[in-house]
């Protein structure tokens, strides 16, 4: 089954994020064109793989659905957090950054 350009745009953006940095699906959804509970939807439904970096994406308050299992990653990529949220003033990318990066 193929994927819809929805997913391939979500995913798209995802991709390009660095590692040691992190963003929120709200800036995920700017510049997939579409809303941020979609991005969740997505990440939800295609992101489990080893492929993408669902733990890059968090909340706008850096917390994560599931901060056990991303914690992992996020110490793994040096990603500053505490207490389920990762610091976002300190690794948050922004709508304008994603954009660039996929340039």
């Amino acid at each position: 089954m193929s994927e819809s350009p929805l997913v391939k745009r979500v995913l798209a953006v995802v991709a390009v994020i660095p590692p040691s940095n992190v963003t929120s699906y709200g800036e995920v959804a700017k510049v997939a064109g579409c809303g941020a509970r979609n991005v969740g939807t997505v990440l939800k439904r295609h992101g489990g793989g080893a492929n993408t970096a669902w733990w890059r994406v968090v909340r706008a308050d850096g917390a994560s659905h599931d901060p056990a299992r991303a914690a992992e990653f996020w110490d793994r990529e040096a990603i500053a957090h505490a207490n389920g949220r990762v610091k976002m003033h300190e690794h948050g990318i922004d709508a304008r950054e994603l954009q660039e990066l996929m340039e």
